[in-house]
């Protein structure tokens, strides 16, 4: 069956709006569907570029300023460069690009002026990981509602509809996985969750904890087993091939001095190579992590949400039984009975929701 040419719409700051799009480009170029990946910050002036990293390291030194900050977030329209914006809606429109997906709404102005300029019809699918409205959704209301909304995850209506299937294989049997509880921060390594790590020490579990800047690991705890997402990737960086990737993961082994050995990267994150083989994730409930949950049928123990969207996300997942919160799981003496049926609450869940990119493929086919 023919496609047109699928254009896939991403976006920081963290990964949760950038990594699932990747993935998606992924799967389509697997079946021989020619797609592209554009990412917001890529068309951002360069002065607006240096100072993403600064940012980033003042959020992870403290949460309660990375929240307030998310909470005034201001329209980024003036930190792209418009000339760069400008020659890549007239590449679309010389292309005919017709259908989009899109996982930022920080993209729609740009959608919107493409509308005006072309004849075609142009089918949009704004796809929102949130189960409310997050910041760069409300930003634009009268964009958005002349678009295709598609919820994965809805907490007004109390819905898991979608999920996107990370690996395409099956979620690995519960009794099956390692003891391993996989610890971190989301995209930017926010919030205090590695204090909740030290909380687990005298648990049976193993612990993976991902740090997100170089330090010196010979010093750490011996019950952790370290790994570290590169500090000095940016979201708009390209691979050796030229495409948009996934930010580089080194594991740390203790038994080479503390060595780091970078892991390999296939379709999807390496981090979800431990997500699907551990007993839970301990994170706060960003968009990408309810992902990578229902995909692995991993459960969540949640931590303190970053903003009003990721509160709604947790809300939805304690709702159904998909996640808990650290405090509440730690009143249950860190139950495993309760991560098991976690797990096939997960598997129910999500035999009930469909896979995006079929759902996707099929209403392409069909106006194509």
């Amino acid at each position: 069956m023919n496609y047109p040419v699928i254009t896939i719409l991403n976006a920081g700051p963290g990964m949760g709006f950038y990594i699932p799009g990747v993935v998606m480009h992924r799967q389509l170029i697997q079946q021989g569907i020619t797609a592209h990946v554009h990412v917001f910050e890529s068309f951002y002036k360069e002065e607006k570029k240096e100072i993403i990293p600064k940012i980033k390291s003042s959020f992870q030194e403290n949460f309660a300023l990375a929240v307030l900050a998310h909470n005034l977030a201001r329209d980024p329209q003036n930190a792209v460069d418009e000339e760069a914006i400008a020659e890549l809606v007239d590449r679309w429109a010389q292309e005919k690009r017709s259908h989009f997906v899109v996982f930022s709404g920080f993209w729609l102005p740009i959608l919107h002026l493409y509308q005006q300029q072309v004849p075609h019809p142009v089918y949009i699918d704004c796809c929102h990981l949130d189960a409310d409205y997050s910041v760069s959704w409300k930003m634009y209301p009268e964009y958005r509602e002349q678009m295709t909304n598609i919820w994965f995850h809805n907490w007004t209506d109390r819905t898991i509809n979608f999920y996107l299937n990370v690996d395409g294989k099956e979620p690995i049997d519960f009794n099956n996985r390692s003891n391993n509880l996989i610890v971190h921060g989301g995209g930017w390594g926010l919030g205090d969750f590695e204090t909740k790590a030290r909380a687990l020490y005298e648990t049976p579990f193993e612990l993976s904890l991902v740090s997100y800047a170089e330090r010196d690991f010979s010093k750490e705890d011996q019950r952790i087993n370290f790994f570290r997402l590169s500090s000095a990737w940016n979201i708009w960086d390209l691979d050796n091939d030229g495409k948009h990737g996934f930010p580089p993961l080194y594991a740390v082994d203790r038994a080479t001095n503390f060595t780091e050995r970078i892991l390999p990267a296939s379709d999807y994150s390496p981090l979800y190579d431990i997500v699907k083989t551990s007993k839970a994730i301990i994170c706060k409930p960003g968009a990408g992590t309810l992902i990578d949950s229902l995909s692995a049928a991993t459960p969540l123990i949640i931590l303190e949400p970053y903003g009003k969207s990721e509160d709604k996300n947790g809300l939805l997942w304690k709702h159904y039984g998909l996640g808990i919160s650290f405090d509440e799981w730690a009143e249950t003496n860190y139950s495993m009975e309760i991560l098991e049926q976690m797990h096939q609450n997960l598997l129910k869940l999500k035999s009930e929701a469909s896979n995006y990119l079929d759902y996707f493929l099929s209403k392409t086919a069909e106006t194509d």
